[in-house]
């Protein structure tokens, strides 16, 4: 009998074990508690209560990012931004988060407050999120909460399992943006802005409202909703945010991760630049520029923004891009020669043509001389003619396939003084043959080195003296050059690692 009584103590005991195991996922909930969202977060956390169960995880809620660093974040494999907003976060929180995102350490659902994105309460736009989120700035909210119906996109994708292909939402506050996110993310749904109940003339006309951003390594979604505590009476709601909690809990984050890394490895982001306010050959040439990169985005092979400014790109931003090609001009004011400085020191690229590296007395910039290899502008021909081309390192990526010498279209070609090529850092690539002297008519140049397409080895950078007119795209060589130099440029990473990414994931 002793046995029988032992045996059944000890099933017992394992059962209860059994019974009381951990919970086989740690979530972690950023909510902000009372206010205009109080009673959405409430009725979400005991939601939650009852699918912790359900899905079985556990979840710890905080109220601030004060405890928020890389050690914290590792213990969770779900974060669920609950009506929190990207400011208020603490440096070590944001920078945990985004290798948390970037990383694939495991997924995030964000809701509502998650975009309001801009300058609020004396803090900064928090790029990175922005970028996040589809690159966009909170602009506006429709002047009443209204009723809408929703129109789901994608209805393979496992957040939309189960849910109806349109729904109302009730009783909830619409956010509008600066611009659409569609371009960088992957959208599973949208609001139908003539369905507004009460009406409203406030309208981005494509208003997505359920999206995820497939290039990043952790599985993530993001909902519009989040005002009110009616949410919790919809069924497509509650399915969503089930759906949404299972999906990315269950993906393996390490295939994730290689996924995204991999898939991603093309997808590096360009900052296009140029000026409008320039001589006219320089912006002719800056348009073209233009066209030829969209080009070179058939396919949406990268992610390629254009600007005419500088001025809204702090460091903080300019980071986020993996290379900053200047079509004809180079930064002007204090604030943005010191972002592009830092940009550049940090490991970022730069590939620069014709009038986006002239600097003479009047520059005042002595870092930017520097980076270019101590030259300052000395003399150019004139008129713009075409002149022959020769290769000084046949062995370099940016010059393959090229022969050794062209003749490529007309231009005003740069000398500079002194020569780049006695830096020792410097690698020149393509020079003017001296077989064109004497170049020009009315500015004529009859000798000296004459350095065309060269690299300062202590950045990631590539400069290329053409640039000046709308004939520099005509010629099959010449554009070849173009695409090897950009090429060159990212297929390195911050540290001048050529193809580290794919080294790493091979590994």
């Amino acid at each position: 009998m002793k046995k029988v009584f032992y045996l059944f103590v000890l099933v017992m005991i394992l059962c209860g074990s059994a019974l009381t195991a951990a919970p086989a996922y740690k979530v972690l909930v950023l909510t902000e508690r009372g206010g205009q969202h109080g009673g959405f977060t409430d009725s979400a956390l005991q939601w939650l209560q009852g699918q912790s169960k359900d899905l079985n995880f556990e979840f710890t809620e905080i109220n601030n990012t004060r405890a928020v660093n890389e050690k914290y974040l590792a213990q969770f494999q779900l974060i669920i931004q609950l009506d929190y907003p990207p400011y208020t976060w603490t440096k070590d929180a944001e920078k945990a988060f985004i290798r948390y995102i970037d990383e694939g350490q495991g997924g995030w659902i964000g809701f509502h407050h998650a975009t309001l994105l801009g300058e609020f309460d004396g803090y900064p736009l928090w790029h990175w999120f922005s970028d996040f989120m589809g690159g966009i700035r909170f602009q506006n909210y429709i002047a009443a909460k209204a009723d809408a119906t929703v129109r789901v996109e994608n209805t393979q994708h496992p957040v939309m399992k189960g849910v109806n292909p349109s729904f109302v939402i009730p009783d909830d506050e619409w956010y509008t943006f600066d611009k659409n996110p569609r371009p960088n993310v992957q959208v599973l749904a949208h609001v139908d802005e003539a369905s507004y109940n009460p009406p409203s003339n406030i309208k981005m006309g494509d208003h997505p409202v359920v999206w995820v951003n497939h290039y990043k390594a952790a599985r993530n979604v993001y909902f519009l909703m989040g005002h009110s505590q009616k949410l919790f009476d919809s069924k497509a709601f509650k399915t969503m945010f089930a759906n949404a909690i299972e999906w990315t809990l269950s993906g393996d984050t390490k295939t994730v991760q290689y996924t995204a890394r991999y898939a991603r490895a093309p997808r590096f982001k360009a900052l296009i630049y140029y000026s409008e306010h320039v001589e006219e050959a320089h912006r002719q040439f800056a348009e073209q520029g233009v066209e030829f990169f969209r080009r070179l985005n058939y396919g949406n092979g990268f992610q390629m923004e254009v600007t005419k400014t500088l001025a809204t790109y702090p460091y903080e931003k300019l980071r986020e891009y993996d290379v900053v090609v200047m079509l004809n001009n180079s930064p002007s004011g204090p604030a943005e020669r010191e972002a592009f400085q830092q940009y550049m020191e940090n490991g970022g690229g730069w590939v620069g043509f014709h009038a986006a590296a002239y600097n003479d007395k009047n520059t005042r910039w002595p870092w930017f001389v520097d980076f270019l290899g101590g030259g300052v502008f000395f003399c150019n021909n004139w008129p713009p003619q075409p002149a022959k081309l020769t290769i000084d390192d046949p062995a370099h990526p940016v010059t393959k396939n090229l022969p050794g010498s062209f003749i490529a279209p007309e231009s005003e070609w740069y000398q500079w003084n002194p020569s780049p090529r006695k830096n020792p850092d410097v690698d020149v690539l393509l020079s003017l043959s001296p077989d064109n002297y004497p170049i020009g008519i009315k500015d004529v140049v009859s000798s000296g080195d004459f350095p065309i397409v060269w690299t300062n080895k202590k950045y990631r950078m590539i400069y290329l003296n053409m640039g000046h007119g709308d004939d520099e795209f005509t010629d099959a060589t010449q554009k070849l050059l173009f695409v090897n130099a950009f090429r060159w440029i990212v297929s390195q990473d911050k540290s001048g690692d050529p193809f580290k990414i794919e080294k790493q994931i091979n590994k």
